[in-house]
């Protein structure tokens, strides 16, 4: 009796000795586990991290393309200013071609006014001319013819 207590107390010790044991790999299991999601957890704020730095960088590249969006428009508005400012120019001397082309029609009217008036005169000069010269021939006869009966 007292040996099948023995052996009950030896089945029970063993059997104690187990689940520590098992308990003791269950634990080393746990804490492996632990260590595993530990390790997982810092690769994955690592990998928040990287993440976070390439939307960083993504955000810098937006931020530049923004600027150089303002930039080629800030160009544009230039460019236009300068075409307006060219169509301007050349609407004034468009303008001035016109007012040029009219002044130019006036001296030309005004030359052929001046013109004709001094046609006029000379051929008024020529017939006051060929009328002193008649009159000079008729006063050199009777001259003549006077100077014949004296």
């Amino acid at each position: 009796m007292i040996e099948q207590r023995l052996d009950k107390i030896e089945d029970m010790l063993s059997q104690l000795i187990r689940m520590v044991g098992k308990l003791s790999e269950e634990q080393q299991e746990m804490k492996k586990e632990q260590q595993e999601m530990r390790k997982e957890q810092q690769e994955m704020k690592k990998d928040q991290q990287e993440m976070r730095k390439e939307q960083q960088e993504m955000k810098k590249e937006q931020q530049e393309m923004r600027k150089e969006q303002q930039e080629m428009k800030n160009g544009q508005q230039e460019m236009r200013k300068e075409q307006q400012e060219m169509k301007n120019g050349q609407q004034e001397m468009k303008k001035e071609q016109m007012d040029m082309k009219s002044r130019l029609d006036e001296i030309e009217k005004n030359n052929e006014t001046r013109h004709e008036q001094i046609i006029d005169r000379f051929e008024s000069f020529e017939r006051d001319k060929d009328f002193i010269w008649e009159k000079t021939v008729r006063n050199e006869r009777e001259i003549g013819n006077l100077k014949r009966l004296f």
